[in-house]
């Protein structure tokens, strides 16, 4: 069940951030209109085949990449992340589900290094974009004292999150949400390598940055055979033009796992993420 822990964790944080602030904020009817309104222009479905579908919950989650990067002694820098002032300007609904999922992997970003401080500017940010797109509010209030139990201790958090993997994936799935899934999902997975190709440039010895993006090409192979099945979406298609851009990480460059990247590769590298990403949070 590994891969089956996916953008939704970042979710999870999301939802369980949206709680909170929605229960110290009443919603005019005006705002709730316009949130619908954003929600149903992401709402158009394609049918993806079985192989498809399952495809979409084969993603490592957030958490586990930013962990490989500690594990990869590599830094904390705030100012590589999509600047929470960027949440007021995603005004459609293809804009909030992309950075939903870029938002949410800064999100784990911040909490895997304990950063308590910019881990709340995420979470506000997340909890914004998941208001407006119509998927929050499908949890237990309790979770809210929860977090706040396990601000510290990112073992406990990261499991609480997993065990309700399947009341998210019920209410997606139930919902006819895929095509929210599938832009929350390129958002997570760009910005998580983004970052990760971003900490590889400044890494004094990167072998262990490297491997951490090596190990990300099955992922990425995944992500753009998903997308391919919504080449005919005209919201999916450019995401998908984009994120196939990124498949030259893993032939151009000569990256391989446990191997130094010279620091011109390492920056070219850096640079394609950046223009996919920028892409994205425009």
């Amino acid at each position: 069940m590994k891969a089956i822990r996916t953008i939704f964790s970042s979710i999870f944080l999301t939802l369980i951030a949206t709680l909170f602030i929605t229960s110290c904020n009443n919603t005019s009817n005006k705002d709730q209109q316009a949130n619908q309104a954003t929600a149903d222009t992401v709402k158009k479905e394609v049918t993806l085949s079985p192989e498809s579908k399952n495809l979409l919950y084969q993603f490592p989650t957030p958490f586990e990449v930013t962990m490989m990067l500690q594990r990869a002694k590599a830094g904390f820098i705030f100012n590589i992340t999509n600047p929470p002032t960027n949440v007021t300007k995603y005004s459609t609904g293809k804009a909030k589900a992309l950075n939903l999922g870029v938002y949410s992997a800064d999100l784990a970003y911040a909490a895997t290094y304990n950063y308590i401080d910019e881990t709340n500017k995420f979470m506000s940010c997340t909890s914004k974009l998941a208001n407006d797109l119509g998927i929050a509010g499908i949890y237990d209030p309790n979770l809210v004292e929860k977090v706040k139990k396990f601000n510290n201790n990112k073992d406990s958090l990261v499991g609480l999150v997993t065990r309700i993997f399947n009341q998210t994936n019920d209410f997606l799935s139930k919902n006819n949400r895929n095509q929210v899934a599938v832009l929350v999902a390129a958002g997570a997975f760009v910005e998580a390598l983004y970052l990760t190709a971003s900490l590889n440039q400044v890494a004094a010895d990167n072998k262990s940055i490297s491997t951490v993006i090596f190990k990300q090409k099955d992922n990425l192979d995944k992500l753009v055979t998903l997308l391919t099945a919504y080449n005919m979406d005209s919201e999916i298609n450019p995401v998908g033009v984009e994120v196939t851009k990124l498949k030259a990480i893993y032939t151009n460059y000569g990256l391989e796992a446990d191997k130094k990247l010279p620091q011109q590769k390492a920056a070219e590298i850096g640079d394609l993420t950046q223009s996919v990403r920028d892409s994205f949070i425009k």
